[in-house]
């Protein structure tokens, strides 16, 4: 080979790699090149949104780029899962997720958007649902809501976060234990069921403290029992549903989830940003403030408490819809 030829092969062959490096995914060393959309499936206003917003705040610090909250909301959170599931697998678009759409309405819906079509990232935390009335409601207590219902079947009308979502299936649980009727009302997402009630277009809804607590300290809402195995440290003087004597327990969880296929490498990236983030004293500060803790849990721990969660609510399913 002369030395022209072999200068001109080399000119070809770089030009190949260059058309190579082109082609192929930036690596994971370079990533997020750009800001991540973190897709809400709810409306604005819930405790979804506000625990996200929080997250965004701090999130630059410890990702290198902007966290962005997309809301897209309706289908009880289908749609904003399926917008994530159709996402091009590269960690730039993750599921602000959650046990209403991603594991009861998935499993009531048979709809996919459960724990085959995501890859876990990390759980920022998780906590119980509040039933809440009215501050001039005329029940002071849960028992006392329940006896209207028994009274008064379908009379009641409940504000619920679409079908079988976070609001809706605890509420289901109860009629189930207490033998009671109710109307039910569904909305997109826990903000407009709070407005709903608090502008007189229903008496009740199951909400989560974020979005609450504003409302009850100002007495425009009243407490009345809290669904998770014990009481909320920051409403103590509420019992829970147990304590009034149904046997329903029910918690919420919120996570970042990618899309099925999204490199390990990237989700290792992912994971180590939240992690960090989830450390942070001011996000902790933010999360306390709205009436929340944190309770990380990263990709493969949580991977092994949704598909318990997972388990465990097909079996109640099963038995609400009986």
């Amino acid at each position: 080979m002369t030395m022209r030829a072999g200068r001109t092969w080399m000119l070809v062959f770089g030009t190949l790699l260059a058309a190579l490096a082109a082609a192929v995914p930036a690596p994971a060393q370079e990533f997020p090149a750009k800001p991540v959309d973190l897709v809400l499936p709810f409306g604005p206003g819930g405790s979804h949104d506000l625990t996200a917003r929080a997250v965004a705040s701090v999130a630059h610090q410890y990702l290198g780029q902007p966290l962005l909250v997309v809301l897209r909301p309706g289908g009880g959170g289908a749609v904003g899962s399926q917008q994530v599931i159709r996402a091009r697998p590269d960690g730039y678009t993750l599921l602000f997720g959650g046990t209403g759409p991603n594991t009861i309405f998935a499993l009531v819906q048979k709809a996919p958007i459960g724990p085959d079509q995501f890859v876990p990232v990390a759980r920022i935390n998780h906590s119980p649902a509040v039933f809440a009335v009215r501050g001039d409601a005329p029940w002071k207590t849960f028992r006392e809501a329940v006896e209207y219902m028994k009274k008064h079947p379908g009379k009641l009308n409940f504000a619920n976060t679409g079908p079988w979502g976070a609001a809706d299936f605890p509420m289901r649980l109860i009629a189930q234990a207490a033998g009671v009727e109710y109307n039910n009302i569904p909305y997109d997402g826990g903000g407009p069921a709070l407005l709903a009630v608090l502008g007189g277009h229903a008496d009740a809804t199951f909400g989560f403290a974020p979005q609450l607590m504003p409302q009850i300290a100002a007495g425009k809402m009243r407490a009345l029992a809290v669904t998770g195995a014990r009481r909320l440290g920051i409403l103590p003087a509420v019992p829970t549903v147990k304590e009034e004597g149904y046997d329903v327990t029910f918690t919420m969880w919120r996570a970042a989830l990618a899309p099925k296929g999204t490199p390990q490498a990237v989700v290792d990236k992912l994971e180590a940003a939240f992690r960090k983030l989830s450390e942070d004293r001011s996000f902790k500060a933010l999360v306390k403030q709205l009436g929340d803790d944190v309770d990380f849990q990263g990709s493969k721990e949580f991977a092994e408490t949704w598909r318990h969660e997972w388990d465990t609510a097909a079996r109640l399913v099963a038995g609400a819809k009986k």
